[in-house]
């Protein structure tokens, strides 16, 4: 589906809204909208993973993924094999990780591209075992056990 068509539906809705308060208000949020384009895809985008980890917890051995092309986001059913899944409940460690400034936006671009949350992103890649970020020049290596 493509998300420019919500966030078109949103932006109008919101236009709407602001001329119920009078001009200046109707003024104020025309010069707003269109700011506000990029911060409704990101939470369009939260919003679908959120929804396909929540129905991934009910497929067994099988999960869903919020992938991003351009201006297409798609849910996409995988099948994980042997993976066992854990439920949220299951989730509750937690660990502090100071990283380069570079190096967490590289990792945030990662999980972007694959359309999935930074966490899902660090379960999934400590789940294979092993994952490669690249620093210019440097590169971060790792194998992981969950």
């Amino acid at each position: 589906m493509k998300m420019s068509k919500f966030i078109e539906l949103l932006s109008n809705d919101i236009k709407a809204l602001g001329k119920l308060g009078g001009q200046e208000l109707d003024s104020a949020v025309s010069r707003l909208i269109p700011t506000l384009a990029p911060v409704l895809r990101t939470r369009l985008l939260e919003a679908l993973t959120e929804i396909a980890e929540e129905l991934s917890e009910q497929l067994p051995g099988a999960h869903l993924e919020a992938r991003v092309q351009g201006d297409e986001i798609e849910l996409i059913y995988v099948e994980d094999g042997s993976v066992t899944r854990e439920s949220p409940a299951d989730l509750n460690a937690r660990i502090t990780l100071r990283l380069p400034e570079d190096l967490k936006s590289r990792i945030e671009s990662a999980a972007t591209k694959e359309g999935i949350s930074l966490n899902s992103w660090l379960l999934k890649t400590s789940d294979r075992g092993s994952f490669s970020v690249s620093l210019g020049k440097r590169q971060l290596k790792g194998k992981g056990k969950s």
